[in-house]
């Protein structure tokens, strides 16, 4: 029962550590939600093969959704004309390096991986969105055209 304890409190000044960069970072989200509309954002993800990308990358940058949050945002920049690799970059750049991430990387780590975090997402999702844009297909199979090919 002790362990248990010394978990939970633990755990609770962890959560006390990073609680003021935590309220920071969802403050900076507030921001950036007031001021950049989501049809603005939409707007410039449309046609290309390298500028959607980047700027996706650069949009989800500060974004704070986790890796669960991000899927129904990309769908619904799917939805509204983004690319393939356009999605693809907003999805790995945005848990990859949001706003509340780089509040708990200075809060845990250091300043030096605070810094390197949101750049290696950055050059992650760029590479990806690109290599998506350049490499992969631009339809997907539905399961009348895979029965077809396999002969079922």
């Amino acid at each position: 029962m002790t362990v248990i304890y010394e978990i939970l409190k633990e755990s609770w000044h962890i959560y006390l550590d990073v609680a003021i960069y935590m309220l920071f970072g969802f403050f900076v989200a507030g921001i950036l939600y007031v001021f950049f509309k989501p049809d603005k954002i939409k707007q410039y993800l449309g046609t290309g093969k390298i500028k959607p990308v980047i700027l996706s990358a650069l949009f989800g940058i500060p974004i704070p959704l986790c890796s669960c949050g991000v899927v129904p945002v990309a769908t619904g920049l799917k939805k509204q004309g983004a690319n393939n690799g356009a999605a693809l970059s907003f999805m790995i750049a945005t848990p990859e390096s949001g706003v509340d991430s780089i509040a708990i990387s200075w809060a845990m780590l250091d300043p030096i991986m605070t810094v390197i975090r949101p750049v290696a997402g950055f050059i992650t999702a760029i590479s990806t969105g690109i290599a998506q844009n350049f490499f992969g297909t631009e339809e997907i199979p539905n399961k009348q055209n895979l029965k077809k090919k396999t002969g079922s």
